[in-house]
């Protein structure tokens, strides 16, 4: 191996210096259950699925910073991510109209960055709560087991669930906040998003550039509904996971982190009883989002293992599929890619993309 090459690996592997996201995982996990547990109250109890990750989203969206920027995220956030995912849910079973609604939120929680950081990161959490919906509804075949009305219901009680998480949090984080800290606020302006819009500069571009392989994709995925078409566009999604234009760096490390996921958990399943595996699916995916900061590959990997867990292997052959799931990877991040670069291919590069809240201890 050349010493570029060798550099290249050590850089993979090594720490980025930043800290683990256990405070985003404090949030996402209590978000989980509280939302999940007011969603298992409601009737048509298969939509406790609906409040857990309408729970998750809220309570990931007041997870850091100043307390009362943190309730004024979520609170805003859990509006948002009411309406979403109950379009979401509604277009599930309608390709056409699917497809439209997950190219429109594309491109417009990519216009939120023009109003970063808060739009970004609300920009962020809100596609990612829409995709969670979207897919994990049609995933458990949500479509005919919940009703629209019931689906509505376990949505908003997620979001209760959310809120709860948010204002219990930030309420113990204010006791060591400074003054002015406490006095903090942060308008969330339209006027950028606006401006962005009219002058269909780098952030409505790549509204665009995200929009159209996830819409393609989206329509695909509802029309087939198999395990092909989600990992297809559970791959391309997590290439263009926040909004801006990924640097190659960036890109290459999510799409090695997803592959790395996959050819690790066939490793494992070789050792490992399938429901033992099952069973941690949801530890490991929240170590994943932990470690991801600090170890990009490793935290990657790590998410995709718990993704596959949770949605990605009913039947339990996890060894059986790990070929298939490899290619379905490796061709939704081709067309993320291509997407990404073939698109106004001289606009810049972000680093980071949206920074992704975390909490504080």
């Amino acid at each position: 191996m050349s010493e570029a090459g060798e550099t290249r690996r050590r850089g993979w592997f090594a720490s980025t210096g930043q800290p683990p996201a256990w405070g985003l995982v404090r949030y996402a996990a209590g978000g989980l259950f509280i939302g999940g547990a007011l969603g298992a109250a409601l009737p048509e109890v298969r939509g406790t699925l609906l409040a857990a990750l309408a729970g998750v989203v809220v309570a990931a969206a007041g997870s850091g910073g100043p307390s009362r920027i943190s309730r004024r995220l979520a609170v805003i956030g859990s509006g948002c991510v009411l309406v979403l995912a109950v379009v979401g849910f509604a277009t599930g079973n309608h390709p056409v109209w699917a497809g439209l609604a997950m190219g429109a939120v594309a491109f417009l929680t990519s216009l939120m960055a023009a109003s970063a950081p808060l739009g970004g990161i609300l920009g962020f959490l809100l596609s990612l709560g829409y995709m969670l919906v979207a897919t994990m509804a049609r995933v458990a075949n949500l479509f005919e087991l919940v009703s629209l009305r019931w689906a509505v219901a376990h949505i908003a009680a997620g979001c209760i669930g959310g809120l709860i998480v948010v204002f219990v949090g930030t309420a113990q984080r204010r006791r060591g906040e400074p003054d002015e800290v406490k006095a903090a606020t942060a308008p969330l302006p339209i006027a950028p998003m606006l401006a962005s819009l009219r002058n269909f500069d780098e952030h409505a571009r790549d509204g665009v550039r995200r929009a159209v392989p996830l819409a393609i994709l989206m329509f695909l995925f509802q029309r087939q509904g198999g395990r092909d078409a989600f990992w297809t566009f559970f791959a391309a999604y997590l290439v263009m996971l926040t909004p801006g234009k990924n640097a190659k760096s960036l890109a290459s490390i999510r799409v090695a982190s997803a592959v790395f996921g996959v050819l690790l958990l066939a490793v494992i399943s070789l050792i490992v009883p399938d429901r033992v595996l099952f069973t941690f699916g949801i530890v490991i995916l929240f170590a994943g989002i932990g470690y991801s900061p600090p170890y990009p590959l490793l935290g990657g990997a790590l998410t995709t293992i718990g993704s596959i867990l949770l949605a990605g292997a009913p039947t339990g052959d996890i060894a059986g599929w790990a070929g298939r799931r490899v290619v379905d990877t490796l061709v939704g991040c081709a067309i993320a890619l291509i997407a990404t670069y073939l698109f106004w291919p001289r606009d810049r590069e972000t680093e980071a993309g949206a920074a992704v809240p975390i909490a504080g201890t």
